[in-house]
């Protein structure tokens, strides 16, 4: 038998598991197709262009346990104002999307991403929707992001879904992408 113990997480060892885990994926992203990246000029006010599409990980913690999913992200952008759309492409995340508005800050290539992501999700059992709003912040350059918040609480829209059908708050939630 393995003592319970061995299985609590330190947010040291939380995050460390996390990188540890998203890595390999950013070094896959990072050396694959062309070796070079073809990028817009940078907008007028100096900020990063990361209009495009992205893809990579999020990955969270909730109640101990650590989850990760594949995402893509698709991001139009007005000079330093960011409008998006998030996909969570995994199989046992589908459904799973959200909208991205926010703001850069700084000039190429240390530019920072601070902004809402709202987010939605089918409920596990008895149909309507769950939602969550979370201010998700990070850095953004022409060929990687790394947004992230604190926490963001998926709970029962309007529509019916119960509260214990959503998944609730999820903890030290992390985007990483690279560009497509």
């Amino acid at each position: 038998m393995i003592p319970s113990r061995l299985f609590v997480s330190t947010p040291r060892r939380r995050v460390t598991t996390v990188v540890l885990a998203l890595l390999p994926l950013m070094a896959v992203a990072a050396f694959s197709g062309s070796r070079t990246v073809q990028t817009a000029p940078a907008p007028r006010s100096g900020v990063a262009n990361i209009s495009g599409t992205w893809t990579g990980t999020s990955g969270w913690e909730q109640h101990g346990v650590h989850a990760i999913s594949s995402v893509r992200l698709s991001i139009d952008q007005d000079d330093r104002t960011v409008t998006g759309t998030l996909a969570f492409t995994s199989p046992a995340y589908q459904g799973w999307g959200g909208t991205i508005s926010g703001s850069l800050a700084g000039t190429a290539p240390d530019t920072q991403f601070v902004g809402t992501i709202d987010l939605h999700a089918p409920a596990s059992a008895g149909g309507g929707e769950c939602r969550g709003t979370a201010v998700f912040a990070g850095r953004s350059d022409a060929i990687s992001l790394r947004w992230d918040t604190s926490r963001v609480t998926i709970g029962p829209d309007r529509h019916g879904a119960g509260a214990s059908a959503c998944r609730g708050a999820l903890r030290s939630v992390v985007l990483i992408t690279g560009r497509e």
